[in-house]
């Protein structure tokens, strides 16, 4: 099995290395512009620093919904601006919506993006709509999976359609000597047909376009807590990105959480053939998020009763995506019901 592996393995490099890696700039990260736990690094292949997870989760893992038990609704929106452009494409945006959905047997989720980035000079990625579905699963305590499906369509300078599925896994190992909620995860993305027929303006101007976001995108990454107590957790989250084999993308996240209520983010990340062409910014993004829970007094009108407590998140983040390219983003997270973190009542006799 090990031989056949690395046969599989080496088959897969060489098939890829025959292949150029020239997709448009920002293309990896086209549906991670639309939110501030995203713009902010937040959302990683296993959840961020502190774990966190939501609908939007499935973006880059569909593994990591698996362990929520209260319906999602999720919100966002970014704007681009471009110190670049001086005309009608200076100002670009993305937007999201997605919902979560626990089930008896899997948990759902389904999301939706729109990115508009028609600048000339970077990011030339057009205008795009992006949909994805995907299914998770409790298989044991420690061990999480998921598929989902995506699509999409692109237009402005060409257009095209884009259709894939996507799989991952979340292993929830525990304590890891000094770190706390250690945790690792894969997935591998866009395992299908992706933009090609269109006319954007590539990392490497004089070479032709490549398909984007890039097949069989592999991504693992790792996460824990290096610090806890009853007022501040701090913890850490490291991401490697691998589109199609040809390219590596590092992704680092830091967050400190107060009181469980306000969380300051910090990312960096580091696309390695984008610098090598001298795009991108080493300039970490920041974002901030504010966790309370509100009260429904007119209930009747919900569908759950549980549903008149819930707890809401709203969030705000900066990122220099590129040295004239600047995003700001804003978002709201509502989470249906309140946390069960008491045991489950077992009556033997009937009172």
């Amino acid at each position: 099995m090990k031989k056949i592996a690395v046969a599989v393995l080496i088959s897969t490099l060489l098939l890829t290395a025959a292949n150029a890696y020239n997709p448009p700039v920002g293309a990896e990260d086209m549906c991670l512009l639309s939110s501030p736990t995203s713009l902010s690094g937040g959302t990683t292949v296993t959840g961020g620093a502190l774990f966190s997870v939501g609908a939007e989760s499935i973006v880059v893992n569909p593994a990591l919904t698996a362990d929520e038990q209260r319906v999602n609704l999720n919100l966002g929106c970014t704007l681009l601006l471009s110190g670049n452009d001086m005309d009608e494409n200076s100002i670009g945006s993305a937007f999201q919506t997605s919902i979560l959905i626990p089930m008896k047997m899997y948990v759902f989720s389904g999301y939706v993006n729109g990115t508009f980035a028609a600048f000339t000079q970077e990011m030339y990625l057009g205008d795009s709509f992006n949909a994805k579905a995907g299914l998770s699963k409790e298989i044991t305590e420690k061990l999480n999976v998921g598929a989902s499906i995506s699509g999409g369509y692109t237009w402005k300078y060409g257009s095209d359609w884009a259709l894939g599925a996507n799989l991952g896994f979340v292993f929830k190992y525990g304590d890891l000597g000094f770190m706390k909620n250690f945790r690792y995860g894969a997935s591998v993305l866009n395992l299908g047909k992706n933009y090609s027929d269109v006319g954007r303006l590539p990392i490497q101007e004089d070479a032709k376009i490549t398909a984007y976001p890039s097949l069989a995108t592999l991504k693992l990454g790792a996460a824990g807590s290096f610090f806890k107590n009853d007022t501040v957790e701090i913890g850490g989250a490291l991401d490697f990105t691998i589109p199609a084999f040809q390219n590596l993308i590092v992704d680092l996240n830091l967050q400190a959480s107060i009181k469980d209520m306000l969380v300051v983010s910090l990312g960096e990340k580091i696309n390695i053939v984008e610098a090598a062409k001298n795009h991108g910014s080493f300039i970490p993004s920041i974002g901030l998020i504010f966790k309370f829970s509100f009260d429904v007094k007119n209930n009747e009108y919900l569908a759950s009763k549980d549903w008149s407590q819930s707890e809401m998140t709203v969030s705000a983040a900066y990122r220099n995506l590129y040295q004239d390219i600047h995003a700001i983003s804003a978002g709201v997270d509502i989470d249906l019901g309140m946390k069960d973190t008491a045991a489950p009542e077992i009556v033997i006799w009937n009172e």
